[in-house]
């Protein structure tokens, strides 16, 4: 039955008769809806972007290609967003979206981290603080302008034209409270983002922003980051001290 409903091949049900082919047959077209919007709702900009018979084509190829395998339809869409570059050959805008809509689902299950607020600034000892991604938080690296394309659609505007760039540009996703959020990373910032997928001493975000900046630039620019980080929830403390009391 797993391996019909998989492939839809004919010749396995054969031998069960043309009465049961009916019944089976709905069977068969439940299963594939089932997967088809597990897609739709994964993937709603995706779709917007290429309309519904282009995304459904697309989709319907996927399936019969890749069926589940775990135990939950959580995890399908990564399946899709994996093959993209096969469906899509060229298509850079619709990869880039797709990642991103990928991204962002992942980022709303994510487990919860604590994230840094401008409260805790003034207790902690920055000597002794460590930084790391918020909830859910993912550097994806984007070569058009799959993002502005996104922010209109779920503003139900007229999207852009699709284009793509020479120079990539570095997206952060990461979840603010209960909502996936993502933004364009500075260079600067998507230098450190990267290496806050392991914990990174404050410190040692200093230390490079002087080498680069001096160190008058790198305390200002440190300040920034630290703030901006802090009001959009897009860091979380992985390792602190506070200073011992008298």
């Amino acid at each position: 039955m797993r391996e019909w409903l998989e492939t839809g091949d004919p010749d396995i049900t054969n031998r069960l008769g043309d009465s049961v082919r009916p019944g089976l047959d709905v069977y068969l077209n439940n299963y594939r809806t089932q997967l088809l919007t597990c897609l739709e709702h994964a993937f709603p900009r995706t779709l917007a972007l290429l309309g519904r018979d282009q995304f459904h084509t697309a989709a319907r190829c996927h399936i019969m290609a890749q069926p589940p395998t775990a135990w939950t339809l959580d995890a399908y869409p990564a399946s899709f967003a994996a093959e993209v570059g096969t469906l899509f050959p060229g298509d850079v805008a619709t990869h880039d979206m797709v990642r991103l809509e990928l991204a962002l689902g992942n980022a709303q299950t994510a487990a919860d981290r604590l994230p840094l607020t401008r409260a805790m600034f003034v207790d902690l000892d920055w000597e002794h603080v460590a930084l790391t991604h918020a909830s859910g938080g993912q550097i994806l690296r984007h070569f058009s302008n799959a993002a502005e394309i996104w922010s209109a659609l779920s503003r139900a505007e007229s999207p852009p034209v699709a284009k793509t760039f020479q120079v990539p540009i570095d997206i952060l996703v990461w979840r603010s409270t209960w909502v996936p959020c993502f933004r364009t990373l500075d260079p600067d910032e998507a230098e450190l983002f990267v290496q806050m997928t392991n914990p990174l001493a404050f410190t040692d975000i200093c230390m490079q922003l002087e080498q680069k900046l001096g160190e008058q630039a790198a305390l200002e620019r440190a300040g920034l980051l630290l703030a901006r980080w802090a009001d959009d929830e897009a860091v979380s403390i992985a390792a602190t001290s506070l200073p011992s009391q008298p």
